[in-house]
């Protein structure tokens, strides 16, 4: 996550303004990363290392320059939905599945990963406009860990099954 918020760094000062909410969310991560607390339940390896490649997908996304500023501006809502989930989280955030505690202050009272629906919003936002092979079998490949990792992530927290029945959705309101 440092190396991505290097990575954000850079291109901010290149001149790239859409990369500063970029630079504040992994930074965000980072601070959250180093003070979290310890798990109750931890998971597995094999499930870290998932967490942690669908965690860097992202990376693999091509976005052209010439993307337009009003997509560029509904990515950045997405990203921002992202940052108040990480806010909210404080100390209980991590890459990969733990019982650190069930948080249900910010947006976990309405939906139950809005990290994740921020951020795959705001990957799909900038795909639609930056249509491509790769792009495309990036994003399936980030769904398909998100949903796994979606799932890990509810066996293992503690308290779990009452938050669900309290909160039904999971990443996209009325579907899922």
């Amino acid at each position: 996550m440092a190396l991505l918020s290097s990575a954000r760094l850079a291109q901010a000062l290149a001149g790239q303004w859409w990369a500063l909410p970029l630079l504040a969310h992994s930074l965000l991560a980072v601070i959250l990363l180093v003070l979290h607390g310890q798990p109750v339940k931890d998971s597995t390896p094999f499930q870290q290392v998932i967490a942690w490649s669908s965690a860097l997908l992202p990376l693999a996304i091509q976005v052209g320059q010439e993307t337009p500023v009003v997509v560029r501006l509904l990515s950045l809502g997405g990203v921002l939905f992202s940052i108040w989930g990480l806010a909210s989280l404080g100390k209980a955030f991590d890459i990969a599945p733990a019982d650190r505690g069930l948080v249900i202050r910010g947006p976990y009272r309405f939906m139950r990963h809005p990290i994740y629906a921020g951020e795959l919003f705001s990957i799909l936002v900038m795909v639609l406009t930056n249509l491509s092979l790769w792009n495309g079998i990036a994003v399936l490949l980030m769904v398909f860990t998100l949903i796994i990792r979606i799932q890990w992530e509810e066996k293992i927290i503690n308290g779990y099954g009452d938050y669900a029945r309290q909160v039904p959705n999971r990443l996209v309101p009325g579907i899922w």
